[in-house]
């Protein structure tokens, strides 16, 4: 507003002091006044009271014993009538400022400090013990998504009624409350499944461990044995060559004997010292001794071919009962690694957790979408 315009509104209202107001205002030594009044009284406040007026709006808040000592409650260390008389004290130094400083520095100068400058300090103290008090009785903050989530990771042994009542006040959508949900009974279905997905692993390895265990020490056991049982064969060869050998030694002896005795018998007989009816009948005996030695010979072979055919006999069944034997010594620890397999897997299969999860979940996200009146439907 320019100056002529000034003076002619405050002349239209007839009003010297109007006109006055109007000058002082337009020139701005109103501002001036006012910042230098306010400066004058701020220094006489600080003059006559000091700082330490100021230390004890801190101090009550730090020892509100100094308001008044009474017993505190247990879960807090304000008492409630010492949260009131914090309140009456700021307000008194509220009040006190003012009177210096005028209200509209004095209200500021206080509780704006406090609102501003302490809000952080007071946070978890002061402000923290009226909002305890206060929650005792009318705690209303709604609950998270990880509520949710924390809710999904016990779903099989929550109630789906209770659970809505829960997270019905939650402030997601109905399927950002269905993915934490998910999320949690996930991690849930991991806790229950992942013990005995553990389980099942180690014992599939164990049971690889003990069949190859089992597989190393047959297969040594096994050339250790067949290295025995070649020993033996050479040891039973060599007595059945031995008496084999024996036999047909002294069986050929005693047809060299009779071979001899048949010579000098022929040269007796043809220089006539024998007559014919002896040398027939010493033929005979030479030819009944031949035939006996012949007969034992055929023995002899019979015995030893029977040797040999039960001893590979024994060879082969002994082969066969350690074959068998270890198979089924083998076979009976397969069988029992199954069985501990198998126990784990029934335990897998029997659980219904999975599909009884699921029905809850949903169960849960349909009531929610029904309370909204919104989602998607995932049916």
């Amino acid at each position: 507003m320019s100056l002529a315009k000034a003076v002619s509104s405050a002349l239209k209202s007839g009003s010297p002091v109007k006109l006055f107001e109007e000058i002082v205002d337009l020139l701005g030594a109103k501002d001036l006044t006012e910042a230098s009044s306010r400066y004058l009284r701020l220094k006489i406040l600080e003059t006559l009271v000091g700082e330490k007026w100021v230390r004890d709006i801190f101090t009550y808040f730090e020892n509100p014993d100094l308001i008044e000592s009474i017993a505190k409650p247990a879960a807090i260390p304000y008492h409630p009538r010492q949260l009131a008389g914090i309140y009456f004290k700021v307000m008194d130094k509220t009040v006190e400022a003012s009177a210096y400083l005028g209200e509209e520095m004095g209200s500021e100068a206080i509780m704006e400090m406090i609102s501003e400058s302490m809000s952080s300090a007071l946070e978890s103290n002061y402000n923290a013990a009226l909002q305890t008090i206060l929650n005792v009785w009318r705690g209303s903050l709604p609950p998270d998504l990880s509520v949710a989530q924390a809710m999904g990771m016990r779903i099989d042994s929550v109630d789906t009624k209770y659970a809505t009542s829960i997270l019905a006040p939650t402030s997601a959508l109905p399927y950002t409350i269905l993915e934490a949900l998910v999320q949690g009974a996930n991690n849930r279905l991991q806790q229950l499944y992942g013990g005995l997905d553990n389980a099942y692993g180690e014992l599939i390895a164990q049971k690889n461990a003990i069949m190859r265990s089992f597989l190393t020490a047959f297969s040594e056991f096994y050339l250790t044995l067949i290295n025995d049982l070649v020993f033996d064969c050479m040891f039973f060869t060599e007595r059945v060559e031995n008496y084999a050998n024996t036999a047909c030694t002294i069986i050929l002896e005693r047809l060299t004997a009779r071979l001899d005795d048949l010579n000098a018998l022929k040269a007796r007989y043809d220089v006539n010292l024998v007559d014919d009816e002896t040398y027939n009948t010493m033929l005979l005996e030479i030819q009944a001794d031949i035939q006996a030695l012949s007969d034992t010979f055929d023995r002899i072979k019979t015995e030893v071919s029977n040797l040999i055919s039960d001893y590979m006999s024994v060879i082969d069944a002994t082969t066969e009962d350690i074959k068998t034997l270890l198979l089924n010594y083998l076979s009976d620890a397969e069988n029992l690694a199954n069985t501990h397999i198998d126990s784990v897997v029934s335990a897998i299969n029997s659980l219904t957790t999975v599909s009884d999860i699921k029905a809850k979940v949903k169960e849960i996200y349909e009531r929610i979408r029904a309370y909204r009146e919104c989602g998607f439907d995932y049916s």
